[in-house]
């Protein structure tokens, strides 16, 4: 992540404050840090005559301060500026600092107006450090990519906090070495940087190697003080870690698919990765989805690669199991698995199973999922309801969509449906699903007009949820 300091708060703080002197020309106030700049402009009030006027700024004290022309500029004690005709205000130029306390001015004369006079504020400044981050501690992998490392000039306030990131006096040049306190842990591309006149940051790289920590802190060039904050960044050179799914319901018989990913690419050669059950008679963990899993298995992760897949699989339907990720070279992640009984829900094909709010929300699953259809219609496109295997929550016994879960490898069940009035209306019965399919699909056909009920039996096995083993289908001609 890039951090800068805000130009816009910058302006806001150290903008030109506009003090009206005498009739004619308006001189700008600022604040510049030693060895830094400032821009500021003239204002010409009614706007300047018909043709060119000529503006000549000078410093009342050349040994505090001088003006230029361009930001890339050496100052001088006086320079000169042309105002464009019927222009209130005049080209952008450059205070200079060469000083850290008190004040000093400057004045503006022209031909034909009164001069006037600007003050400005010499302020300390310093040379901040930036990581990736806004924090002054960035975290990172022994593998990882290079962090960003960022210097700044800035002009300081009376706490010596950050007042304002500000440019380099034109024609200058200031070298600034960047210390690390422990360099094992890693190294900087380029611990030497400079900022040429007109510039306010220049940019290096941490390349992490090794777990540890170093701060790496600007050396504070001459003129330069210690700053209050931003003075060091500390790189935290860590273990990568290890996600795994956690926090998770898993019902019994059914499998859970996810991922597992590395806080960084597996090193040369790849990296094994051992999953271990804390109770294998309860969870199974597989590699591969149609594989019956087991108490402890190893995944290999390609050199290079950051993931690999692997399988939940459920034999308990109550407690908590947990299941733990070692690697070598990476932090050890454990993950708690809820388990939970398993059962089949019936529902028109198109509505789907429940919203998640039937186990979310309190009264969630009272909503009838009534579906409609006509003798008629059913002729040109069949009509489907579906089972799906869920588990179930274990406290309230709900099922929904965030429910639904597959069989297991090993597993099948046979589902039979029933109508409640065959003479409105008939469904394909019995189910079969196999291990791997989380659904099964039913044709109902419309006889005549009326309403039925299509409910569902459990499997020997199987738990029967507190909603959706059943769904009402009105028939119309």
């Amino acid at each position: 992540m890039r951090f800068t300091f805000s130009a816009i708060a910058a302006l806001a703080l150290l903008g030109p404050s506009l003090l009206t002197a005498a009739p004619g020309l308006t001189a700008a106030d600022v604040t510049v840090g030693k060895n830094l700049q400032m821009y500021a402009s003239i204002r010409v009030a009614g706007g300047a005559p018909q043709e060119d006027l000529k503006l000549t700024l000078t410093s009342d004290d050349p040994s505090r301060l001088l003006l230029s022309r361009a930001p890339d500029q050496a100052g001088s004690a006086t320079i000169d500026l042309m105002v464009q005709p019927r222009f209130p205000e005049g080209p952008e130029f450059w205070l200079q600092a060469l000083a850290d306390h008190g004040t000093v001015t400057y004045t503006v004369t022209a031909p034909g107006m009164a001069g006037a006079k600007g003050t400005v504020t010499l302020a300390p400044s310093a040379i901040l450090i930036t990581g990736p981050f806004k924090a002054p501690t960035f975290p990172t992998t022994p593998r990882a990519e290079p962090a960003r490392i960022a210097i700044y000039s800035a002009a300081l306030d009376g706490s010596s906090k950050l007042l304002a990131e500000q440019q380099v006096a034109g024609g200058s040049r200031i070298e600034v070495t960047i210390a690390s306190s422990n360099p094992k842990t890693g190294k900087l591309r380029a611990s030497a940087l400079t900022l040429s006149g007109g510039s306010s940051s220049a940019v290096t790289w941490f390349e992490p190697s090794a777990e540890g920590k170093t701060a790496l802190t600007p050396v504070q060039p001459h003129g330069f003080v210690t700053p209050a904050d931003y003075a060091a960044v500390t790189a935290s050179v860590e273990k990568p870690g290890i996600a795994v799914v956690g926090e998770t319901f898993l019902g019994k018989d059914l499998e859970l698919p996810d991922t597992l990913c590395l806080g960084e690419p597996a090193p040369p050669g790849g990296l094994n990765v051992t999953l271990s059950s804390s109770d294998g008679s309860k969870l199974l963990i597989s590699a591969k989805e149609t594989e019956l899993g087991s108490a402890t298995i190893t995944l290999t992760i390609p050199e290079g690669k950051s993931t690999a897949p692997y399988y939940l699989q459920g034999l308990g339907d109550s407690g908590d199991v947990t299941y733990t990720a070692e690697a070598s070279g990476f932090r050890s992640r454990t993950a708690k698995v809820r388990m939970a009984p398993s059962g089949f829900i019936v529902a028109y094909e198109r509505y789907g199973p429940p919203d998640e709010a039937a186990v979310l929300r309190p009264g969630g699953a009272d909503e009838e999922r009534r579906f409609f259809v006509s003798a008629a219609s059913a002729k040109d496109k069949p009509i489907h309801v579906v089972v799906w295997s869920v588990h179930l929550d274990p406290q309230s016994r709900l099922a929904a969509d965030i429910t639904v879960q597959a069989l297991r490898p090993g597993v099948t069940a046979t589902v039979n449906l029933k109508s409640s009035n065959p003479e409105v209306g008939t469904v394909e019965s019995p189910l079969t699903l196999t291990s791997g399919s989380n659904h099964a699909v039913s044709r109902f056909t419309p006889v005549g007009k009326g309403v039925t009920v299509i409910t569902l039996s459990t499997p020997q096995g199987f738990s029967t949820p507190k909603n959706a083993t059943s769904v009402p289908a009105t028939v119309s001609d």
